[in-house]
């Protein structure tokens, strides 16, 4: 088996070498605040021992030339002792400044994704008010070497805003494969030790790719299978090692809070900062960086595969004559327009994004970014790869299709909404009959979750939601 060499050699590598000139406005930058909620024993684990090892490259935080940057940790008084006295973290404060936020340890009933909303609120503020550029992590996550000194680049060159896909990788086979690089393992004790997590992005999506969770392989289009409510869509480069990628799923990479004018946060109040927040305090006018080659900045986040699993079966409505593609293409549409993907991110959807373990066979990759844009220029009606393209919110998937075809199409996709949705709640059973085992007993935050599905399932026969929601 041919592994990804430990060094980034790609056409594209040169060009993110810096000049004097980019160096010294680097220097000159506003300090830079990093951000990440946590608490538990496993997460608290897994930021010890892989994201700030990472973080802790010779290209990451080590090479950021501006001073004054801090690292924002908001976690229980409990488990910021155990972080406080890490030799990691020891090792972190010799380049930027370790600030606590105190948050209480999660409520029982409230939603781990609104209690991680308070601290991501607290230290979103804190940066806006010290009108610092901010980079917010999760606690599972590897970044590859040279990721922040590329945010730290595109920010002294002017950029407001630096985004990369976000998509879920497999945890057990994702650590499987960082362990045949001899890089790490799911028992990795590199924070114990003090010691850095270095991966080149070839390495990094060299496994990741190998590693997708099932939710992210109902994101691949040619498959016979498709995402009741995809976030991506990816093709498979043949006779390569990569994908190319259309997200609607972002990570911002770094965010300058100098170009918010009123910082709004209460996207938070009642969904993760993965909503709409960037999008509120940006717009669409902000100067914006994309990483579109895994050269310049590749990270990956995880998840256990039993950890809402997708079915992987085939589904026989997209093999259906005439209307099969037209299926597809209508599901991916309507979670295209669905107003949980404002505006900023169906705009950036139109980038296609390289991710590759290896040099770059241009022909090969240029077929397969022309394939994939003619199959969503079909279905969302308009073109993709324009820098500046956003898709419309009233563009026509069906316009090619004569007017009874899509008529049979969509009466097909709202049977196969029902069907999903059954499906869904059956393969979930256990945790949908002890919800309303516990809303039946009178449990406040049961109840709520149960009215709120409910509420849920009728928009989805209404077509206005996935099954999955």
């Amino acid at each position: 088996m041919a592994y990804p060499l430990a060094a980034n050699t790609g056409k594209k590598a040169a060009l993110l070498e810096p000049d004097e000139t980019l160096l010294e406005k680097a220097r000159a930058l506003r300090p830079i605040y990093f951000a990440v909620v946590v608490w538990g024993e496993r997460f608290t684990h897994f930021l010890l021992q892989f994201c700030i090892p990472a973080l802790l490259a010779p290209n990451n935080i080590p090479a950021l030339r501006n001073r004054g940057n801090r690292f924002l940790i908001a976690t229980t008084e409990e488990d910021w002792k155990r972080i406080d006295a890490h030799p990691i973290v020891s090792v972190l404060r010799k380049h930027v400044e370790t600030v606590f936020i105190r948050i209480p340890f999660p409520p029982h009933g409230v939603p781990v994704h609104l209690h991680m909303g308070i601290g991501h609120k607290l230290a979103t503020q804190m940066a806006f008010d010290r009108r610092a550029y901010g980079i917010v992590l999760t606690p599972d996550l590897i970044l590859s070497d040279g990721t922040i000194a590329a945010a730290q680049r595109h920010a002294a060159g002017g950029a407001q805003l630096v985004v990369t896909p976000a998509l879920r990788f497999g945890e057990e086979p994702l650590f499987e494969c960082l362990s045949q690089l001899r890089i790490a393992s799911v028992d990795s004790r590199l924070g114990d030790e003090a010691k850095a997590l270095v991966v080149t992005g070839r390495q990094l999506v060299w496994a990741g790719i190998r590693s997708f969770h099932s939710e992210t392989l109902t994101y691949e289009w040619d498959a016979p299978y498709f995402s009741a409510f995809p976030s991506a869509c990816w093709w498979r480069v043949p006779g390569e090692d990569g994908v190319i990628v259309h997200s609607l799923s972002w990570f911002p990479l770094i965010v300058d809070y100098e170009a918010v004018a009123q910082h709004d946060s209460s996207v938070m109040d009642r969904w993760t900062i993965d909503g709409d927040y960037i999008h509120r305090n940006f717009g669409l006018d902000s100067g914006i960086h994309v990483v579109q080659d895994s050269d310049e900045a590749m990270l990956v986040s995880w998840a256990p595969l039993a950890c809402r699993a997708y079915a992987l079966a085939p589904d026989p409505q997209f093999e259906l004559p005439l209307v099969g593609a037209w299926l597809k293409g209508l599901r991916f549409y309507e979670a295209l327009c669905d107003p949980r993907f404002d505006p900023l991110k169906r705009s950036l959807f139109a980038r296609a994004v390289y991710w590759h373990g290896g040099e770059i066979n241009a022909a090969s990759w240029r077929a397969v970014e022309t394939r994939a844009a003619h199959a969503l220029r079909k279905y969302v009606g308009t073109m993709i790869g324009d820098s500046a393209c956003e898709v419309p919110r009233n563009a026509n998937p069906g316009r090619a299709l004569p007017t009874m075809t899509l008529r049979m199409a969509r009466r097909i996709r709202a049977l196969s909404l029902v069907l999903s949705l059954c499906r869904h709640y059956w393969n979930d059973r256990r945790r949908v009959f002890g919800i309303a085992k516990q809303a039946f007993r009178g449990d406040a935050a049961a109840r709520k979750r149960v009215r709120r599905s409910i509420r849920n399932i009728a928009a989805v026969l209404r077509g206005r939601l996935s099954a999955n929601d």
